[in-house]
């Protein structure tokens, strides 16, 4: 498993679950929805830009998506923390539990950690 592509099917599913229950409208196009390191250490392990980029079509400033965002990744396994910052960005600690787990996976993996079988 993909780090960063975990923590955006997980966003993804929250976004469609805050359509479905009519907090957001729906249906959302989340194909720009990024889930990356971010820029400075200092903000955490995960930043999304999701909220700014569900804003314009959701008819919301993206401050307020990322509020409803944050309180459904708010324990979520392995999130430690979840912070809205600037304009919208969610900023995530993960716990220390899931880096271990993480780890091992990728000990385990041997050689094929990052292999790929698609194309």
């Amino acid at each position: 498993m993909i780090l960063y592509q975990y923590f955006r099917d997980q966003i993804v599913r929250i976004v469609e679950d805050l359509a479905a229950s009519g907090e957001l409208p729906g249906p959302l196009d989340t194909a720009r929805v990024a889930v990356e390191p971010p820029r400075e250490a200092g903000h955490g392990d995960i930043t999304t830009n999701a909220a700014m980029v569900l804003a314009k079509r959701a008819g919301k400033p993206p401050r307020d998506i990322a509020a409803l965002l944050a309180n459904r990744l708010v324990g979520q396994e392995g999130i430690a923390a979840v912070d809205v910052a600037g304009p919208g960005f969610i900023n995530l600690r993960l716990e220390a539990a899931y880096w271990h787990t993480a780890l091992a996976r990728i000990a385990a993996s041997g050689t094929r950690y990052g292999a790929f079988d698609m194309g």
